[in-house]
């Protein structure tokens, strides 16, 4: 089921059976508790940047933190890498990035496409109610030329599709392919998201 969700949709929900509703405690105490120690990420260079890793970056601000033993935990478990490994088809899936991201009134994130290291991206907020994140899985498998050349100039891009951000409730999707974007905040609330990303240690 995982794995015909990934490859028709290039997205999965990760079962709520999954993860603990202690750790997700714990992970949502840490989350408070790190804020004060996030920094200001403000990448200004306007545009789309194409990288060798056939990533693609863009403007955004926000503040981030790598997490701590919390989520560090949320990230080793096994029953998410089972989850990562039956989508992607993979069989060493480890997680390789993860983090806090803390989003102010006005912050944003322009479209781009994760590290080409990610075989797996998986989300969710840690504040309720979060807006949904905008993307475009039917440009998942153009290459990265084709994406740039088709985007460029185009920050929150016309025509893409709402994907749901849940209340720490993790999804996985094809974040290195298909391109995703956060529009500007504008609520006078804080958001916080969490992020982790899954490679294959065989390839």
């Amino acid at each position: 089921m995982l794995r015909r969700s990934w490859l028709a949709e290039g997205r999965v929900d990760v079962p709520a059976e999954v993860i603990d509703e202690a750790l997700w405690e714990e992970v949502t105490a840490e989350a408070e508790s790190m804020e004060r120690f996030a920094v200001v990420r403000h990448n200004q260079r306007p545009g789309l940047l194409a990288m060798r890793d056939g990533s693609i970056t863009s403007p955004q601000r926000c503040r981030v933190h790598p997490g701590g033993p919390a989520v560090n935990a949320l990230a080793r478990s096994k029953g998410l890498a089972d989850v990562a490994g039956e989508a992607t088809g993979r069989r060493r899936m480890t997680a390789i990035r993860m983090g806090l991201k803390y989003y102010a009134p006005g912050d944003y994130m322009h479209v781009h496409r994760d590290d080409g290291k990610c075989e797996i991206t998986f989300s969710c907020g840690l504040t309720p109610n979060l807006g949904p994140m905008g993307w475009l899985p039917n440009l998942r498998w153009l290459s990265t030329d084709q994406v740039v050349e088709r985007l460029a100039g185009t920050p929150y891009p016309d025509g893409g599709e709402q994907f749901p951000i849940g209340y720490r409730t993790l999804a996985g999707f094809d974040g290195s392919r298909a391109p995703h974007w956060r529009t500007p905040l504008d609520t006078q609330s804080r958001e916080v998201l969490l992020t982790i990303c899954f490679t294959d240690l065989t390839v």
